[in-house]
């Protein structure tokens, strides 16, 4: 049974790769009437929230999913941010490289520049002495 519904998901996955936003949209709606089935399930039991919140803790940390689900995406959306922030230093970095090829080139240039002009200086002079 266990291994007849993995089959059945994976099959599910392959053929919803073409179309992600329609896969995307329908386990929007699958976790939304799943919930709506809990909760009306603890309302027909009367759960109180406090009993609530506490048997979720319970449940999550039983299988390993608490800390994973509320503190994970908090490292998650932290590291996010670190990559952005590096994303931003690496792209100052580039740009005052960019500057520094930009100034390099303009001393090549007038290097080259009065290179040339020493070049016709010595010829010039050499004309004259021949």
């Amino acid at each position: 049974m266990k291994n007849q519904f993995l089959k059945i998901e994976e099959r599910a996955r392959r053929a919803f790769e073409e179309y992600p936003f329609i896969h995307a949209f329908l386990a929007g709606i699958g976790v939304v009437l799943f919930w709506r089935g809990v909760w009306e399930i603890a309302d027909i039991n009367n759960l109180d929230p406090v009993v609530s919140i506490i048997l979720g803790v319970l449940i999550l940390g039983g299988i390993g999913l608490f800390i994973q689900t509320f503190i994970g995406n908090t490292l998650i959306i932290k590291k996010i941010k670190h990559e952005v922030e590096m994303e931003k230093e690496n792209k100052k970095e580039v740009k005052q490289f960019e500057n520094e090829i930009i100034k390099e080139e303009i001393t090549l240039n007038h290097l080259f520049t009065q290179i040339n002009e020493l070049k016709e200086k010595v010829d010039h002079i050499e004309e004259h002495l021949k």
